[in-house]
């Protein structure tokens, strides 16, 4: 009776710690956000992007392009940004307009927070999202 009463207590701990875990995990997700930025152009293709707008240290404003590769952080001025901004506007109300072209249905908001840990962009700019921030879609 007693090894039955110790069994119960060490399986109570362990799924007790499994839990607390997961729940950090979670929280590492939501906690992230661009800490630095690059002005070069990406050449890869865009699948989309967000606005972040610079709110607790050590976030900075950013406009955060997805690839098939990754997420790239990227200053919201360069030369570049607003003319790609807007090709991608473009590009998604001509899919949207168009019936024949079905979007794929994955959504970047969707992307993000599914994976437990988000490719880092290859100038090496980390990706963090501001506790009880919601990302979406903003005009630059």
């Amino acid at each position: 009776m007693v090894s039955c009463r110790n069994m119960l207590k060490s399986v109570l701990v362990a799924i007790v710690l499994v839990s607390w875990n997961e729940s950090g995990l979670a929280a590492e997700k939501l906690a992230s956000c661009c800490e630095q930025v690059t002005r070069g152009e990406i050449t890869e293709k865009i699948l989309g992007y967000l606005v972040q707008s610079k709110s607790i240290r050590p976030c900075v404003n950013a406009v955060i392009f997805q690839t098939e590769k990754g997420f790239f952080c990227v200053h919201p001025r360069a030369p570049w940004v607003h003319r790609k901004i807007i090709a991608l506007k473009q590009e998604k109300r001509q899919t949207i307009s168009s019936p024949s072209v079905s979007p794929s249905g994955v959504s970047l908001l969707s992307i993000i927070t599914s994976t437990a840990s988000p490719s880092l962009p290859s100038f090496s700019s980390t990706y963090k999202t501001p506790v009880g921030k919601n990302i979406s879609d903003q005009n630059v």
